[in-house]
C-alpha cells in the first residue's frame, strides 16, 4: 500500500519502470486499493453518498442510486466522468439518457451507446445482466430498504448482506432478489453504506468473518500471503485478519492512513486487489520485489 501511495499526489508522474504501478494505473477502479479514491467510487461518494440524509429517502430514490450505480453503473465511462450523478427518478434517468446520446456514442457506433453506461466485465468475469434495462426494476425496487430496515436501530452488516442476496423464484427459476446483485456487489454496496456512515464501521473481527463466508479474493490473497491455510476455519480467518489490520495500524503513519482512508473495508479491499494483480500477469515475487 505504501509503495502505491504516491498514486493519490495531484504531483504524481508515472515511472518508465515498475510494472506494479503500470498495472494498477491501466485501471484504477479494477486494481487501485485505495478504494475510495478510485474513479467510480470517488464519484458516486461525491454525488450519491455525499448527503446521507438522502438515503434511502421516504421515496427510495437513494437506494435506487445505490443500486444503480453498483448494479449498472459502476466502471463506466459514464461512471467515471464528471457527467455522473445522482438521479431523481426513473423519468430523470431517462431524460438525461436522450439529451446525452451524442456524448454516449462516442464510446461505440449506433447501436452501442450502452458501453459508456455499462462495462460488463467491470468486476472481473463478464456479468451478461448488466445492462440499463435493469433500471427500471430497480426502481420499482426502490421502497423495499425503507420495509425491511425502517427500524430505529441501524441494520447489521451481516443481515444487510443477505437480504440483498436472498434468492427469490421467478418464473421457476431461482435467482437474487436484485437482479445482477450477488455476493460480491452486495459487499461493495456494504462498504459503501459503512464509509458513507449508514451503516457502523464493523471491527476487524466481523469484517473478517464475511471474509470467510464469501470465499473471495480476499481469502486468497491471505492464503498467498501465508496468514491463514486452505483450511482455514472462520475463526482462523478472523482472527489473521483483524491481526494483519492491528500491524499496519501500527506500520502506517497517521498521514498515510488518512490519505489512504484507511479502514477495515479498504484492507479487505485492497487483499483483494493484490489477488486481482496476481492474476492479471504480476506475479507475487514482483510484487514483492519491487516494494
Amino acid at each position: 500500500m505504501r509503495h502505491l501511495l504516491p498514486i493519490l499526489s495531484p504531483s504524481f508522474v508515472p515511472q518508465t519502470t515498475g510494472k506494479v504501478i503500470k498495472k494498477v494505473l491501466s485501471d484504477l477502479d479494477f486494481f487501485l486499493p485505495f478504494r475510495q479514491h478510485a474513479p467510480s467510487l470517488a464519484n458516486a461518494r461525491r454525488e450519491i453518498y455525499a448527503d446521507i440524509t438522502r438515503f434511502p429517502g421516504e421515496d427510495g430514490a437513494g437506494f435506487f442510486n445505490v443500486l444503480a450505480f453498483r448494479g449498472v453503473f459502476f466502471g463506466s465511462p459514464f461512471a467515471q466522468s464528471d457527467r455522473y450523478r445522482w438521479f431523481n427518478s426513473f423519468a430523470d434517468w431517462e431524460k438525461f439518457r436522450a439529451e446525452g446520446i451524442e456524448v454516449a456514442k462516442e464510446h461505440g457506433k449506433d447501436g452501442e451507446e450502452e458501453k459508456y453506461y455499462v462495462k460488463r466485465n467491470c468486476y472481473g468475469q463478464t456479468q451478461t445482466d448488466r445492462h440499463t434495462d435493469l433500471l427500471p426494476k430497480y426502481w420499482d425496487q426502490r421502497l423495499l430498504w425503507n420495509a425491511e430496515f425502517n427500524k430505529p436501530t441501524k441494520p447489521s452488516i451481516t443481515e444487510v448482506h443477505k437480504w440483498l442476496t436472498k434468492n427469490i423464484s421467478v418464473n421457476g427459476e431461482t435467482t437474487t432478489i436484485f437482479r445482477n446483485i450477488g455476493d460480491l456487489s452486495a459487499l461493495l454496496i456494504c462498504g459503501d453504506l459503512i464509509e458513507a456512515g449508514v451503516l457502523r464501521m464493523p471491527t476487524a473481527h466481523e469484517w473478517g468473518g464475511l471474509i470467510h463466508t464469501l470465499r473471495m479474493g480476499a481469502k486468497s490473497a491471505m492464503q498467498m500471503l501465508g496468514l491463514i491455510s486452505n483450511q482455514a476455519s472462520k475463526v482462523d480467518i478472523s482472527e489473521a485478519f483483524a491481526s494483519l489490520n492491528l500491524a499496519l495500524q501500527q506500520e502506517l503513519q497517521d498521514e498515510e492512513k488518512v490519505a489512504m482512508n484507511y479502514n477495515v473495508v479498504m484492507l479487505e479491499h485492497a487483499l483483494c486487489k493484490i489477488k486481482r494483480l496476481t492474476s492479471r500477469g504480476i506475479k507475487m515475487n514482483k510484487i514483492l520485489q519491487e516494494i
